[in-house]
């Protein structure tokens, strides 16, 4: 969101829409320059329209790209934010009927829209309680990769890290994988062997998959 000149543009008058607030990196836990918009919701479990008020924000001439997020309450909360050079985002949280949950709500929002920026799929709207095994990983803190994985994780071995993850995705089935990937089976072989050999683990050894599954989300992250 664009926050350089907050005055310029008036937010767009939307049914439900009751406050939002430009936030700048480092405000709110925003990491990117974002919007924070608050919705009511009747009742508070039917988040239709945070969906519809997150679609018209991210249509807005100042939302330049990256995540955008919506937490609703009894109210509902959302956030746009990004650099220009990545599409726009929302994240959507639960509904709450009270105010001392908004700060929970807030949170689950931006966790959201970080998760569907990491992962387009999940996207460009998302709400927290669909983004799956990104609702731990958004609250873990930042750290940096296990060192087995560091060397997999370098741009050189996008390629690699990229069947690594497609391959535990489809639950570590073969065919599937070779199929989503567009590659021949024995490439898919080659690939994972390769992945074995720079990282030490062992793709048979369900905890050494665990582990590289949320290496490969987190470095999305």
């Amino acid at each position: 969101w664009d926050t350089s000149d907050t005055g310029a543009a008036p937010l767009p008058s939307l049914p439900g829409l009751l406050a939002a607030c430009p936030l700048r990196p480092g405000q709110q836990a925003a990491a990117v320059p974002a919007l924070a918009a608050l919705v009511r919701l009747r009742p508070a479990g039917a988040l239709a329209p945070a969906h519809t008020v997150a679609e018209h924000l991210l249509r807005s001439p100042r939302a330049g790209g990256g995540p955008a997020a919506a937490s609703p309450p009894g109210p509902a909360r959302a956030t746009a934010a990004g650099p220009p050079h990545r599409p726009g985002t929302a994240g959507i949280g639960l509904g709450t009927r009270e105010l001392t949950e908004l700060p929970a709500t807030w949170r689950e929002a931006l966790d959201a829209a970080r998760a569907a920026r990491a992962e387009p799929r999940l996207g460009p709207v998302a709400q927290w309680d669909d983004i799956g095994s990104y609702r731990m990983l958004t609250a873990l803190p930042a750290t940096g990769p296990d060192p087995a994985l560091g060397p997999l994780l370098s741009p050189a071995h996008a390629e690699l890290a990229r069947t690594a993850e497609v391959f535990l995705d489809c639950a570590g089935q073969a065919s599937r994988t070779a199929q989503v990937l567009g590659i021949h089976r024995q490439t898919l072989y080659y690939r994972l062997g390769r992945v074995e050999k720079l990282t030490g683990l062992d793709l048979d050894d369900g905890g050494h998959r665990l582990l590289l599954h949320m290496a490969l989300k987190a470095a999305r992250l």
